[in-house]
C-alpha cells in the first residue's frame, strides 16, 4: 500500500480525491503533462460544476450550477458488457457476416504497462487493484464523453495519471459513496451498444463470455474471413477535456 493509499483512509470520496489533487501537485506532476484542474474550473463551462469537483473544490456557489457526474463501479463494469464505450472492447466483436470486427482491448494497449491481460480480465479477477480501479474510472471517462455529460476526469486524465504513479484510491474515489451515479441500464444482451455489433459469443447473465458461438453472427466467428481490428490510442480524446451537453 502506498503513503497516499494509507492517508486516504478514513476518508470520505471527496477528501480523497483532494488529498489526491494536492499530493499530485507537491510532486510536481502536473508539469509532466498530468492535468490536475478539476478544482478551478467548471468541467461543463461557466454554468455548470461536477459534483466530483466543484463539490470539492468548496466555491460552487461562484461558478454556477453542480452537475452529477457519470460514476459507475468496477461492479457495473465487469457485468455489463454491452454498456462499454468505444475503443474499449470487452469481448471480441464480430460482424454480422461472422467475420471479427475488434479484439478485445489489452491493458497494455492504454497504458504504460507490462500486463498484456485483457480489460475485461482484469474486471473479472482482480478485484480492489489498482488496475481494476483504474479501468473503471477510464470507462466511466470515455463513456461520458460519448454521451456528452461530464465524468471526474477526462480518458486523457486517468491515463496520465496512471502512467505518473497515481495510486488507486486517485481512481476508486472518482465513484465512491456519495459520488457513485451510474444512470446506465446493465446489458449483458450479447451485443456491443455503441458499435450496434454482436459479441462473437454469447454473453450470460452475470456478463462472462460463455462458450456459446452467437448466432448474430452468420457464420462462424472461430474462422473469420477478413478481420478489422482496432487498438485504442491513448490520445484519441487528448483534446476532448470539456464537452457541453446540448
Amino acid at each position: 500500500m502506498s503513503d497516499l493509499d494509507q492517508e486516504q483512509q478514513g476518508l470520505n470520496p471527496e477528501q480523497k480525491v483532494d488529498l489526491t489533487r494536492r499530493k499530485f501537485s507537491g510532486a510536481g506532476l502536473a508539469a509532466s503533462g498530468v492535468i490536475l484542474t478539476l478544482a478551478s474550473k467548471p468541467v461543463m463551462g461557466s454554468n455548470y460544476w461536477c459534483t466530483g469537483s466543484g463539490g470539492m473544490s468548496g466555491n460552487t456557489s461562484s461558478h454556477g450550477e453542480r452537475e452529477a457526474c457519470l460514476a459507475c463501479s468496477p461492479g457495473f463494469w465487469k457485468g455489463s458488457p454491452g454498456s462499454w464505450p468505444t475503443p474499449y472492447y470487452p469481448y471480441r466483436i464480430c460482424n454480422v457476416d461472422g467475420t471479427t470486427a475488434y479484439m478485445p482491448t489489452l491493458f497494455n494497449a492504454v497504458f504504460i504497462s507490462s500486463r498484456s491481460d485483457t480489460l475485461m480480465s482484469i474486471m473479472k479477477n482482480d478485484n480492489g487493484t489498482r488496475d481494476w480501479h483504474a479501468i473503471a474510472a477510464l470507462l466511466n471517462a470515455a463513456k461520458a464523453y460519448a454521451m456528452n455529460i461530464v465524468s471526474a476526469y477526462t480518458v486523457p486524465e486517468i491515463i496520465s495519471m496512471y502512467n505518473n504513479g497515481a495510486p488507486a484510491g486517485t481512481f476508486s474515489s472518482t465513484y465512491e459513496g456519495n459520488l457513485h451515479n451510474c444512470p446506465l441500464p446493465n446489458d449483458n444482451t450479447s451485443t456491443y451498444q455503441a458499435l450496434g455489433l454482436p459479441f462473437c459469443k454469447l454473453i450470460d447473465q452475470n456478463g462472462d463470455e460463455t462458450d456459446e458461438p452467437n448466432p448474430a453472427c452468420c457464420s462462424s466467428p472461430t474462422a473469420p474471413a477478413t478481420t478489422t481490428i482496432s487498438t485504442p490510442n491513448p490520445n484519441a480524446n487528448i483534446n476532448a477535456t470539456e464537452k457541453k451537453p446540448k
